[in-house]
């Protein structure tokens, strides 16, 4: 592919995942979790339907080079009681359009934030339904208020040196979006 093809691929993928029509997110209530980026990056989340969409425009290190720190995030928070055999969390995705370094990522807290358990699934996706089940390797009390946390983060990144931008092998986009329709505690 031409070195053009890239940034035109890259702007088709946007325009898919923007113009997605998203499931609903039937039964399930959400609350908008943290969220963070940088002016390279555009992030939503939509309590309503359970969908996050991130977008970073990329002009850092490829990422087989793994920097320090976090990489842009954004996320959603779903809060249930606990069963007595509770012992792990299904979230289901629909939708999902990932490009190669975003990650779904999900984390179960318990009580006062103890990490009862957590799971990732890996792009790249299109278009994509499932689940992410997370084995629980804490149990949680009946009735303790379990916390799950569902997330779509890009990878870090990392000016390359001597801070050369737009290096071969640089993303020009990287991009998410899916939603969530439902958080099961079994």
């Amino acid at each position: 592919m031409k070195r053009i093809g890239i940034p035109l691929v890259a702007v088709a993928l946007a325009a898919a995942v923007v113009s997605a029509n998203p499931a609903h997110a039937a039964g399930t209530s959400y609350s908008a979790g943290p969220s963070n980026g940088d002016a390279s990056t555009y992030h939503q989340v939509d309590t309503g339907d359970g969908t996050i969409t991130i977008f970073q425009h990329n002009t850092r290190q490829a990422g087989t080079v793994h920097c320090v720190g976090e990489g842009p995030r954004a996320t959603l928070a779903n809060t249930q009681p606990a069963t007595a055999d509770t012992s792990a969390v299904k979230v289901a995705y629909t939708d999902a359009i990932l490009t190669d370094a975003p990650v779904i990522d999900v984390l179960v807290t318990g009580d006062n934030g103890r990490v009862l358990g957590h799971r990732a699934a890996f792009g790249p996706m299109y278009y994509d339904s499932g689940n992410v089940t997370v084995p629980l390797f804490a149990k949680p009390r009946a009735g303790e208020a379990v916390r799950t946390l569902i997330g779509l983060q890009m990878h870090a990144g990392c000016l390359p040196m001597p801070f050369v931008l737009g290096v071969p092998g640089s993303r020009f986009l990287e991009g998410a979006r899916a939603t969530f329709p439902s958080v099961t505690l079994s």
